[in-house]
């Protein structure tokens, strides 16, 4: 019986409408899909930072309370970077927020937290988002996005038709950029601290 015909090319040549589906993304559009993905974990993060605020003892919230301006602004200037990158813009901001309370209901833990462990829990997975956030910012930092003359830094400086903030982004965006990595260092600092002194307080 006559074999059918089969393609002499090798195991690693495919079709070129598959070869160009499987192409790395790189560039404008991986930046696009790298800030996005960090806009939704920042969601995730400035709820956690909420819970994490109810679940410290008082003189601790004082402590915490701070960065909610903080991280507010953070998800500001990585709207504005995507809107300038991005042609379909940053996800309106319903949409992040229902992204955020899909991805929390994974935690046991509603808005008043009582339990120690499921506190530590808390401090612990928002300090891992900070970490992330850190690496970002640095990423950014040394990176095109931070030339202050790319057409996507100015685009990213105008106001998009949905936001309702002032945020603006400088000139010297790399300098925005480092300040905001050294914030999330000093973020990061605070929640160690307070992760290992809960940690040890309930495993002691």
């Amino acid at each position: 019986m006559a074999r059918s015909h089969r393609s002499t090319s090798g195991p690693d040549r495919f079709p070129g409408s598959r070869a160009a589906a499987l192409r790395p993304t790189r560039g404008r559009s991986a930046t696009a899909m790298y800030l996005r993905a960090h806009l939704y974990g920042a969601a995730v993060g400035r709820t956690i930072l909420d819970r994490c605020i109810s679940a410290v003892d008082p003189a601790d919230r004082a402590r915490l309370a701070p960065l909610r301006p903080q991280f507010e602004g953070e998800i500001a200037t990585t709207r504005r970077l995507l809107t300038g990158i991005s042609p379909v813009g940053a996800p309106g901001r319903r949409m992040v927020r229902v992204s955020a309370t899909i991805a929390l209901a994974a935690l046991p833990a509603g808005p008043i937290v009582r339990d120690p462990l499921t506190r530590l829990g808390l401090l612990e997975s928002l300090r891992t988002l900070v970490v992330a956030k850190r690496s970002m910012w640095e990423l950014l930092a040394e990176s095109w996005v931070a030339d202050g003359d790319d057409a996507a830094v100015v685009d990213a400086r105008a106001p998009g038709p949905d936001d309702d903030d002032d945020t603006m982004l400088p000139g010297d965006v790399r300098s925005l950029l480092l300040a905001l990595a050294d914030q999330a260092r000093s973020q990061e600092n605070l929640l160690e601290e307070l992760r290992r002194g809960y940690g040890l307080e309930l495993f002691g």
